[in-house]
């Protein structure tokens, strides 16, 4: 089952639920009991074997060996 983000119209509150379709009208803000929640778009979590976050192996974050070692200096080659 997806999580999804929700905030509270009525106290602005952000609130994650484990939701199943058929669950949607069951929702209610922790904070204040409102049925009144607004669903938030959220980049979804994904992992694959192999990322690398810090960029590419073969050199800094253009690729370049080098670029980005002081600020400002990335793919300016």
């Amino acid at each position: 089952m997806p999580i999804y983000e929700y905030q509270c119209m009525q106290c602005g509150e952000k609130n994650e639920f484990l939701v199943r379709s058929t669950d949607t009208e069951e929702l209610r803000c922790r904070k204040c009991e409102s049925a009144d929640l607004y669903k938030l778009m959220s980049a979804p979590n994904i992992s694959a074997a192999g990322f690398n976050p810090s960029g590419p192996e073969s050199g800094g974050c253009c690729g370049a060996p080098g670029s980005c070692d002081s600020p400002g200096s990335c793919c300016s080659h």
